[in-house]
């Protein structure tokens, strides 16, 4: 069987929203376990992998092949010669069902030899799929998008829009999204939560900045439901398929410690804006010419599950650029001066957590992914043990895309033998064409990270210039004509 995260249908929206402060409760206790087991740990032989991701198409490359679900069930949850990472592989589903999934599998070592394979393994990997593929009269490409999801007659076996379905979407068939019950829960559960439907308005061609985000914040509560361009001069997509439906390299890296790992993710964050104009690809949608070269601000709309109150004191959406900080070597003046905006926490959670002896700072991050709800709820998801199982906590962290993850490390019953310690996850870069493409990047990120922690290179800047750099990622010719901000070597911005 493919590895997902159950196949089991959650509870409906309705039924899960009086439960959602126990959930956290409990999701805090079981991060308190896993922070108490690993807290001390130091790991020295460590490893790493990538994280890829495939479309399906058909024959001609003009429509999605919906085919994904049979494709894995094909290959299933690995295959290959699972002691070479260069011949095998991990199968894992995605959000929409016209994409696979690979991952590293056993991961790489930490030798820069291992650099040489990453190439040979994307390799192994796209003809596997592509074999299984074929079956199904499909093909395999590396887009970032697929950028004619959402037109006439944009899928095989041919779909309609059905705005009745889990999307109810006016211009995405519902059987784009994979048939698994987690997905289609996703995304009912965002628009049940937030009331409305959730919406990315992309500026079109030569109408970059007609709208502030705050007036984009706010269009999903406005517009006229059920209407398929809204906007004047703004490409809508009206579901959660046109962000999740996209395709991004992730490399996922073990640390020595959990304050190396929370050093790396302050440094990702950093990077990230520039890896997303370095790897931009994404300059279309619903067949449509944008003003952007990237795909995250897609993500980001279509995934933002803010309730209309919620606008004023929560940020942004739960797919979006990091909003904190939380490298212990910060002293009290550099965590005012580069966490200098003010991210919602979950109180209650931050409380428990300093209580328990966790820092503040990582307290605060912990509590300021609970300011999420609990997408999925399982039947059993308060009958497990805490100790054991963090099924909870993996929720809400999976559910919070951030450009950059601190990974604890499994719960014991996913970890028995405690060989997975802290890691940290690169998320942002946009998949490439080639397999040569994709491991320059991986490749990349990978030497940047051993310079980074063996030397301790800081290039932390505020948070609202971070910000500022994600914007302009995604401006036509970014990496070529584009300006961001930086760290120079006095420490100065």
């Amino acid at each position: 069987d493919t590895q997902i995260t159950d196949t089991r249908e959650p509870l409906a929206w309705d039924a899960s929203v009086p439960l959602q402060e126990e959930l956290k409760t409990r999701a805090a206790q079981q991060f308190l376990h896993i922070w108490r087991d690993h807290r001390e740990r130091e790991d020295g032989e460590l490893k790493w992998g990538e994280e890829m991701e495939y479309f399906l198409l058909d024959s001609t490359g003009s429509k999605a092949a919906l085919c994904a679900d049979q494709v894995l069930n094909a290959l299933g949850s690995s295959s290959g010669d699972l002691s070479n990472p260069v011949t095998s592989a991990g199968w894992r589903t995605e959000y929409s069902n016209f994409q696979v999934e690979g991952v590293t599998m056993p991961p790489y070592s930490w030798g820069l030899d291992e650099l040489l394979k990453i190439e040979p393994s994307l390799r192994w990997r796209r003809q596997a799929v592509q074999q299984e593929a074929e079956r199904h009269g499909a093909t395999v490409v590396t887009f970032a998008t697929f950028p004619l999801l959402g037109v006439p007659d944009c899928t095989v076996p041919p779909t309609s829009p059905s705005p009745d379905g889990a999307c109810q979407s006016v211009t995405c068939p519902d059987p784009a999204t994979s048939p698994h019950p987690r997905y289609k829960a996703l995304t009912a559960n965002v628009r049940l939560r937030k009331g409305v439907k959730a919406g990315a308005f992309i500026p079109r061609e030569g109408h970059w900045g007609a709208l502030s985000p705050a007036e984009i914040d706010r269009l999903p509560f406005e517009i006229t439901q059920g209407v398929e361009d809204p906007v004047p001069n703004h490409i809508y997509m009206d579901c959660c398929a046109y962000g999740a439906a996209q395709c991004c390299v992730q490399a996922t890296f073990l640390a020595r410690s959990l304050s190396e790992a929370r050093f790396l993710t302050d440094q990702y964050l950093v990077l990230s804006p520039i890896f997303l104009a370095l790897s931009a690809a994404s300059p279309f949608f619903r067949g449509l010419v944008a003003d952007v070269d990237a795909r995250m601000m897609t993500f980001s709309q279509t995934w933002d599950d803010r309730q209309l109150e919620e606008l004023g004191t929560v940020r942004n959406s739960r797919a979006s650029a990091n909003d904190l900080y939380i490298g212990e070597d910060l002293s009290a003046e550099q965590c005012a001066k580069l966490n200098d905006v003010q991210p919602a926490v979950h109180v209650a959670t931050q409380r428990v957590l300093e209580e328990a002896g966790v820092d503040p700072l990582l307290a605060a991050h912990v509590g300021h992914l609970f300011v999420r709800d609990v997408l999925i709820t399982l039947p059993d998801a308060l009958t497990k043990s805490d100790e054991d199982n963090a099924d909870l906590w993996e929720q809400l962290q999976g559910t919070n895309w951030g450009s950059a993850r601190l990974k604890p490390p499994p719960a014991r019953s996913a970890n028995p033998d405690a060989a997975i310690g802290w890691r940290v996850e690169f998320r942002i870069p946009e998949v490439q064409i080639t397999d040569f493409e994709n491991a320059a990047i991986v490749a990349v990120v990978r030497v940047l990270t051993e310079a980074i922690a063996a030397n301790k290179v800081d290039y932390r800047i505020p948070i609202s210039l971070c910000d500022e750099n994600f914007a302009r990622a995604h401006r036509r010719k970014a990496a070529s004509e584009g300006k961001f901000w930086w760290r120079t070597g006095e420490g100065k911005v």
